[in-house]
């Protein structure tokens, strides 16, 4: 899947260099046609299989089932992408303006692209997870020996969603008041994450009424935590006062009571003897 998204990325790059046409207009256009190339690749053309008792092309009915269109809230924005990479436009690094072909740059560029190949290929993955669950005969085709079971799949699409729906109402409004971008890397041999600090304030102002409530929330515990921990100290001291003075005199005076007693009744029975 990653393979055959670079390879549309390449093509898509050399169909940018002879548009005249602003970037990122271009590339938002493009997107969907990518992602169906992508998915169509991974498929054989002629490979049919049987669906309710008729043979189907396999590549035409994943796309004419599969919405391709969808974008991802966390991908950046794509123009320093693409203006570096076709047009060899400096870029933007830690607040430094570096040329296209400087180490900081080309690292950074690298990071940009694996994060849209990573996130680009879990779109259409969920696309071909939502067709395989019905259409059992695909399963074989496509997907791992586990994952053939019925309960299995569903349970994965289910955490899978399950993820997807707290990462949104949860983890990305945080995200976005505390200025974290979270982009995927591919490092020796994996998928790795990588978090950096920049500026969110106009996807923040996006949010719906649910997501503000989280902010509000981290707003609200930001502005109490002071005071609550002033409280809590003055609390502890308190606790303290009456452990020490009050109930420390008072467990004295028993124990000076208890002693008294004993030697009383020590002193009695000497006496007696």
């Amino acid at each position: 899947m990653l393979l055959a998204l670079l390879c549309q990325l390449d093509s898509l790059r050399q169909r940018l260099l002879a548009d005249p046409a602003p970037l990122q207009e271009s590339w938002e256009q493009w997107q969907p046609e990518l992602r169906q190339q992508a998915m169509r690749s991974l498929v054989n053309s002629y490979v049919q299989l049987p669906c309710e008792g008729s043979l189907l092309p396999v590549a035409d009915s994943l796309l004419r089932s599969s919405d391709l269109t969808g974008r991802d809230p966390e991908l950046p924005e794509a123009q320093p992408m693409l203006a570096s990479l076709v047009r060899a436009q400096p870029l933007l690094v830690d607040g430094q303006l570096l040329a296209a072909d400087e180490p900081r740059a080309v690292l950074y560029l690298e990071l940009l692209v694996s994060n849209w190949l990573v996130r680009s290929a879990e779109l259409v993955s969920a696309e071909l997870l939502a067709s395989c669950a019905g259409w059992p005969e695909l399963r074989r085709y496509l997907l791992q020996p586990e994952l053939l079971a019925t309960r299995n799949l569903e349970r994965l699409r289910n955490q899978l969603n399950a993820q997807l729906r707290w990462s949104s109402w949860v983890e990305r409004p945080i995200s976005l008041y505390e200025s974290r971008r979270r982009l995927y890397c591919l490092r020796d041999g994996a998928i790795r994450c990588q978090e950096l600090t920049e500026p969110r304030d106009a996807e923040l102002r996006q949010l719906g009424w649910l997501q503000q409530l989280v902010t509000l929330a981290l707003e609200s515990r930001d502005a109490l935590a002071p005071q609550v921990q002033g409280l809590l100290r003055g609390l502890g001291d308190l606790v303290v006062v009456l452990l020490t003075r009050v109930l420390g005199r008072a467990i004295g005076l028993v124990g000076r009571g208890i002693a008294q007693g004993m030697g009383r009744g020590i002193a009695k029975g000497v006496g007696r003897s």
